[in-house]
């Protein structure tokens, strides 16, 4: 009885206190706003606005607006996601659909979290809760966002490849990619699979990429080349977010490295952002190199389903880190990391400190408002807070990096054992 009320209490506790929340709306709306307004420092009037925006897109979309470009009919705006997501448009759904598409993925993501590994004793039951209920993941269902939905997938896809169903999974992770791109950082579990089988897939998987290329490679591109960015300072996680803040600081400027380099090389910050973060993300992969010889010890450990949650989450906080700023909501899926790193943590005191490191990235906004960073570290507890912020991000990405790291050379020894034994 206990194991189905751990198993389906974080389902009820995020629709219980999704109901809580709005009935605060219905109640006192100005109290109501002040709770979006804690996370990224803008009040949102009415809820899922993510969500409407797609749907907006959508409806545009379909009487011929091309909104990849900024049009009277997005508000000034433009669509920045997959073009094959517009296809959904054809479904006929629209703005007036907001609400009921808001309620769905918030009952999506409720039913997903009953399919995260099973917590295994009140106290990993109570760290999973506090993150699930946590700014981050209120961030992302409050706006009505599509990761939530991208979440969802991405759990039904490894449970179904854990079930056997690998092909399925695949399927699974495919869509989720088709409406964002990160989740193609799923497909690190095709190295489950044996070398051919894995070759086969790899083509069957290049054709189709191919096909899509052909088809919507205009607006592929430019889906990519408008993807959003903004201030490193509020709800926000990626490489380039510490660079980029030390620029706007003034401390990372063209004008300060000119002078210790003793000559002229930048002629703006941006450049020297974007060099940082890429030297910084090259110095991780070494020291992911040596996290990755502590995890080649603790992966074979851990249950199955626990190890694909945690190879599977890392990946896309990788993948998603490296790659571009990303709004915060994203981190949500530090949530298929948690099981794995609870259960590293009970012989780790390594694993406990990414237990909790992950707990307050996932409340950052609670912290961030009380050393009075709403609108960027103007007080020093605020930059204080911000410098620390980061660097337990670039700490926590060089751990998690160092787990894809055992995971995918531990998959490389499996197959050279299968193929000694083969030889023989």
């Amino acid at each position: 009885m206990r194991g189905i009320a751990w198993r389906f209490g974080l389902s009820l506790a995020v629709l219980a206190a999704f109901f809580m929340v709005w009935a605060l709306r219905a109640a006192d709306p100005k109290a109501y706003l002040m709770l979006p307004g804690l996370v990224d420092g803008a009040e949102h009037p009415a809820p899922f606005t993510d969500m409407r925006a797609i749907l907006q897109a959508g409806a545009c979309w379909r009487t011929g607006v091309d909104v990849y470009r900024p049009s009277a009919c997005l508000g000034g705006g433009v669509f920045n996601y997959s073009p094959l997501l517009l296809r959904a448009a054809h479904l006929r759904f629209g703005p007036q659909d907001t609400v009921w598409g808001g309620l769905l993925l918030i009952m999506a993501f409720a039913a997903a979290l009953a399919w995260l590994p099973k917590p295994a004793s009140r106290v990993e039951f109570t760290v999973m809760l506090a993150a699930a209920l946590s700014t981050t993941s209120f961030y992302a269902l409050e706006q009505g966002n599509l990761d939530v939905g991208v979440f969802a997938l991405a759990v039904a896809g490894v449970r179904a490849a854990l079930a056997g169903r690998r092909l399925s999974g695949y399927a699974l992770f495919a869509g989720a990619a088709a409406a964002k791109f990160y989740p193609m950082a799923l497909f690190i579990l095709l190295l489950r699979e044996s070398p051919r089988r894995l070759i086969a897939l790899g083509l069957a998987g290049g054709l189709v990429l191919i096909l899509c290329l052909a088809l919507y490679a205009r607006d592929l591109a430019a889906a990519v080349a408008i993807i959003p960015s903004g201030t490193p300072f509020k709800a926000t996680f990626g490489a380039i977010d510490m660079p980029r803040g030390l620029n706007r600081l003034h401390l990372l400027s063209a004008t300060n490295v000119n002078h210790i380099l003793g000559f002229h090389l930048f002629n703006n910050g941006q450049t020297v952002a974007r060099l940082a973060a890429g030297l910084m993300s090259l110095a991780s992969l070494a020291l992911m190199r040596a996290a990755a010889r502590h995890y080649a010890r603790r992966l074979p450990g851990l249950a199955q389903d626990r190890l694909i949650f945690l190879v599977a989450g890392s990946a896309v906080i990788l993948f998603c880190f490296f790659a571009a700023q990303n709004v915060e909501y994203r981190a949500v899926f530090l949530l298929f990391t948690l099981p794995g790193l609870l259960a590293c943590g009970r012989a780790s005191r390594r694993g406990q400190s990414l237990v909790a490191a992950e707990l307050l990235l996932l409340w950052e906004a609670v912290i961030r408002a009380l050393a009075g960073g709403t609108d960027g570290p103007a007080t020093t507890p605020a930059l204080v807070f911000w410098l620390c912020r980061e660097a337990l991000w670039w700490w926590l990405i060089i751990e998690l990096g160092g787990i894809g790291l055992a995971f995918v050379t531990g998959q490389t020894r499996r197959w050279r054992r299968q193929a000694a034994k083969t030889a023989r």
